[in-house]
């Protein structure tokens, strides 16, 4: 028997084990669910769902921050080289993810691997104003360019994104007629004969939202809309991809506080063809969707779409994988 004397030592014995016994639990369920990546369905009311207009669904996936810091992914591209994902983290980091597929169905993630952005000068970009990387676009297998805003530049990396960069000398402020800080030029992309580039606006009568390069004209005004379900919610250009075909296929999205997120895909020709591949409302899987990535193959086209989280815990860092299907 504990004399009565000691009984209060005995007490604070005890809760001390079981406060460590409890926090050793608790630490590893936060690590384990840092660490966890999640099947997602693309409709959680029927999770067999895989048809959403002209896309089939191919999984997608919850990826936590892996105890790597992984979230703000504003920009994505295949890299059909290495079969990689490449995306652009909004605090200045390029971001590799090896996808795991099976019967061309997205189960996991294999590895990630990430970086620091450089400057000009070959150090480390820092600060907001200087690291807020947005678009990225693709010449071939070559060089990769990078669009930041806040200090809206383009600059070009032609080494690859862990060597420094040169400037394109491209003043996107003038070229839009003004830019605010934090609605700069999100979406970029390259085909063989155009260059898109997108402010994170809607377009207006008096001034379209991006700007197309075409041979002998230089950069022109080049207006693109979301579908008509998504005008009133106000959704934005946030990433693009060119197919080879000459297409782009543009990623659309909106959030507000009362109504939540929207995305969409519309395909949009040089000449102004517009057709609209895939709207993506509640209560689909959604999140604040502001990457796409487009895998061609001999046969199959296959796009990813991919979430920014703002590093906040109330949003999520979704990678989805979806196949075009043919016209019929």
């Amino acid at each position: 028997m504990v004399p009565a004397r000691n009984r209060p030592l005995l007490w604070v014995a005890i809760a001390l084990c079981l406060g460590i016994i409890g926090y050793a639990l608790y630490a590893q369920q936060i690590e384990a669910s840092d660490t966890d990546v999640v099947s997602v369905p693309l409709d959680p009311a029927d999770p067999a769902r895989e048809t959403l207009g002209r896309l089939r669904y191919l999984g997608g996936l919850d990826i936590p921050r892996m105890g790597q810091n992984i979230g703000g992914l504003s920009a994505l591209d295949w890299d059909t080289q290495s079969g990689r994902l490449l995306a652009l983290a909004d605090d200045g980091r390029w971001v590799w993810i090896t996808p795991e597929e099976q019967d061309e169905s997205l189960t996991g993630i294999a590895a990630i691997e990430q970086g620091p952005l450089l400057g000009l000068d070959g150090e480390v970009l820092s600060g907001k104003e200087q690291a807020d990387s947005e678009g990225l676009a693709r010449w071939g297998a070559g060089p990769l360019a990078v669009s930041f805003e806040r200090d809206h530049r383009v600059w070009l990396y032609a080494q690859g994104l862990s060597q420094a960069p040169s400037d394109t000398g491209l003043d996107l402020v003038e070229l839009f007629a003004g830019l605010e800080d934090n609605r700069g030029v999100e979406t970029f992309a390259v085909s063989a004969e155009h260059q898109l580039l997108c402010a994170e606006r809607m377009a207006t009568t008096a001034n379209a939202n991006c700007r197309m390069f075409k041979e002998g004209e230089g950069f022109v005004p080049f207006a693109v809309e979301p579908p008509q379900a998504l005008v009133s919610r106000g959704a934005v250009p946030t990433d693009a991809k060119a197919l080879t075909s000459g297409e782009f296929l543009i990623l659309f999205r909106s959030y507000s506080p009362a109504e939540g997120n929207t995305a969409a895909i519309v395909s949009y020709a040089p000449d102004g063809t517009r057709r609209e591949l895939m709207v993506l409302q509640a209560p689909l899987t959604l999140d604040n969707f502001e990457g796409l990535a487009v895998r061609e193959g001999r046969d199959r086209t296959f796009l990813y779409i991919v979430s920014d989280d703002n590093f906040s815990s109330s949003q999520r860092t979704l990678l989805m994988k979806f196949e075009l299907l043919p016209e019929k």
